[in-house]
């Protein structure tokens, strides 16, 4: 093909994407106010509408309810049967999926538990799998697949680079693989900002232009949304904080109460995935069963999880409850520092503390709060999204990217 046509299909697939997306994003909009929106005449944005009228991507629908004379008048909605989007988002210890229609809606989800043991192969084999049950009872065509990633990727070559967490994880060719293996595009982000994009534009972000998304799992990173787009970095790693040297209670430390709530030991090289993640806290659980901590986790089977200890703080024991306050207290510091960094309008914990509610969000904004004025003002939540948060997002990330085809 000519490069002067090929650069028209391209230009033309992007304005009609661009045309997906506002009608989308407003639930339904009439031809008119698509027209002026996108700044085109109105016999232009008609030839485009057509077009994707006829191949199933929009629904053109009258508007009932309002008296006027002549054509009665018509809104415009994406088709659900339009086509799917899958998201897929994991880390080192669970992997979840989800399938979205054409209008965004979430159809069905799949969760599969990951191994300490499992290598980069048999990630990748599980990932494909999961999307083969998220296809295999559905004739509608897949459009694209979006993937949170953990750790460190290359977008560009849609390479995942690193993650510490999963035995040979490096220089992932995943892009490609997802690519070839099911014939259509593939987009990857880090699996964290997956998180912040579906807060972004379903959750406790919608409607902002500044927050910061911190995702608690195996790892910990931040999502940063600025003037409301994400905020990638010069190499793809913005909002890796989970390096972060952090001050340490005594709780996490060597199992001691504090004195007072703003007691903090500063450990050489203690980082905050090492003191405040899901990992630390079962390692901090298992520590004071080594010292025969009385506490109802004893009776668990082998060392606890992190289910384990969450189970035991909801029903208020109280060795757990304090391993939740002093993490809270730690992330009270962590909101502490990105309140000075970005001062965002508001500050998103996600991953399964939040599930804990006031349990683990309490401790987080007392201590932001006693470390400075600026987060006395600072509106600082848990996500209500659940654990398909980054699978919705990604698969959100993977629709919004699609353009058609021309």
């Amino acid at each position: 093909m000519p490069r002067r046509i090929k650069s028209k299909h391209q230009h033309v697939a992007s304005l009609e994407a661009e045309l997906l997306r506002r009608v989308r994003a407003h639930g339904g909009l009439s031809r008119v106010q698509l027209a002026r929106d996108l700044k085109l005449a109105p016999s232009t944005a008609g030839i485009y509408v057509d077009r994707l009228v006829r191949a199933g991507f929009l629904i053109e629908t009258e508007n009932t309810g309002r008296e006027t004379a002549g054509r009665p008048p018509t809104s415009l909605v994406p088709n659900p049967d339009g086509g799917r989007f899958i998201g897929v988002d994991f880390e080192a210890r669970n992997l979840m999926a989800t399938v979205v229609d054409f209008s965004q809606k979430p159809l069905r989800q799949v969760h599969k538990t990951l191994r300490p043991t499992d290598s980069a192969a048999q990630i990748l084999a599980k990932i494909e799998e999961a999307i083969d049950e998220m296809t295999a009872r559905d004739s509608r065509p897949v459009l694209g697949i979006g993937v949170g990633v953990p750790g460190a990727i290359d977008p560009v070559t849609n390479v995942a680079v690193h993650y510490d967490f999963i035995k040979g994880w490096s220089d992932v060719p995943l892009g490609a693989r997802l690519g070839a293996r099911f014939g259509v595009p593939v987009f990857l982000e880090n699996n964290i900002r997956s998180m912040a994009l579906a807060e972004l534009w379903f959750g406790a972000g919608r409607g902002l232009r500044n927050f910061v998304c911190i995702g608690i799992r195996s790892g910990i990173a931040a999502g940063v949304v600025v003037n409301g787009h994400l905020l990638h970095g010069a190499q793809h790693r913005a909002g890796e904080i989970g390096h972060w040297v952090c001050p340490v209670p005594p709780e996490l430390a060597d199992g001691t109460p504090p004195r007072r709530n703003s007691e903090w030991r500063w450990q050489a090289g203690a980082r905050l995935e090492q003191v405040a993640s899901l990992s630390a806290i079962e390692a901090a659980a298992q520590r004071g069963l080594e010292r025969k901590q009385e506490t109802a986790l004893a009776d668990v089977k082998g060392e606890p999880t992190i289910d384990d200890v969450l189970a035991a703080a909801h029903n208020g024991d109280s060795f757990a409850l304090s391993l939740v306050r002093a993490v809270g207290r730690v992330h009270g510091w962590v909101a502490h520092q990105v309140n000075e960094l970005f001062n965002p309008e508001k500050i998103i914990f996600a991953g399964p503390l939040a599930d804990l509610g006031d349990l683990f969000l309490a401790p987080v904004r007392e201590t932001a709060r006693e470390l400075g004025d600026a987060g006395r003002d600072l509106a600082i939540v848990n996500s209500k999204l659940g654990q398909y948060n980054g699978a919705v997002g990604a698969a959100a990330l993977a629709l919004h990217q699609w353009k058609p085809k021309r």
